[in-house]
């Protein structure tokens, strides 16, 4: 089927401040990828549960939320379900933050609270020897590069890896903070889509629960470096999607 599409599942809406400011998350994932927007197809899936034929597409897309995975919310089940066909096939899925847990459930890990609380702000991903030689985590990877700054926010975190999959990036506080299965599905807690001014905005919204954490928000907000991380990820993702040839696909 010719003219695919990335399908962006989208799990929540982003704060009210920032979506009025930067956009909701499908849009700054459309922006980041640097495609077209009638390239994408995006189903809010926490509204509506209308999933496409397989063979429309050309790589899915699992965004973020303000939900939690653990809230076991019908809309996630359901979702988890129609994601399954996709275990075997070879069209590339990429789970962001929510998304990354929830894949992380499709396979047979666990998602909990955070043991190490919240983390939040531009990080240090450290990142594994199976990185240098990924499909899609290499872009990052520079020379003899040990580890890459991310942007994070989260409060859950998957506790208990799936069988199968290979960690690609470990933070201070979550050591499963980036991981790939086979070498079409990838799960990553941070924000890909997230620039350094987004990442500052979120800290400012989160200020006072911050505080309260034992945190210091304004420190946080001076260690954000100004990076390009997010977009070249995204843009190679967004290759390794219409590069495909053809994919194989189970019946829906």
């Amino acid at each position: 089927m010719k003219n695919k599409k990335i399908l962006i599942l989208q799990t929540g809406q982003s704060i009210k401040q920032a979506r009025d400011k930067y956009g909701d998350f499908d849009k700054l994932f459309i922006k980041g990828m640097g495609v077209d927007k009638s390239q994408t197809k995006t189903i809010h899936v926490y509204d509506d549960l209308g999933f496409p034929n397989p063979r429309e597409l050309a790589g899915i897309l699992i965004t973020g939320s303000p939900a939690m995975v653990t809230e076991g919310n019908e809309w996630c089940i359901k979702t988890q379900q129609w994601i399954k066909q996709f275990i075997d096939s070879n069209i590339p899925i990429l789970g962001v933050c929510y998304g990354h847990q929830l894949l992380a459930k499709v396979l047979g890990g666990t998602v909990e609270w955070n043991p190490n609380g919240r983390e939040i702000g531009q990080v240090d991903m450290v990142l594994t020897s199976s990185s240098q030689d990924d499909l899609l985590l290499s872009s990052l990877i520079k020379g003899s590069t040990q580890s890459i700054k991310v942007q994070a926010t989260h409060q859950q975190a998957v506790t208990s890896l799936p069988k199968n999959v290979t960690i690609l990036g470990t933070t201070n506080l979550d050591s499963h903070h980036c991981f790939c299965y086979k070498n079409h599905i990838w799960g990553m807690q941070f924000h890909p889509e997230f620039t350094p001014e987004i990442i500052k905005d979120y800290i400012r919204l989160r200020y006072d629960d911050i505080k309260q954490e034992g945190l210091n928000p304004d420190q946080l907000i001076v260690e954000v470096e100004e990076i390009n991380n997010g977009p070249t990820l995204l843009q190679r993702f967004a290759t390794i999607c219409f590069q495909k040839e053809s994919h194989k696909v189970l019946k829906s």
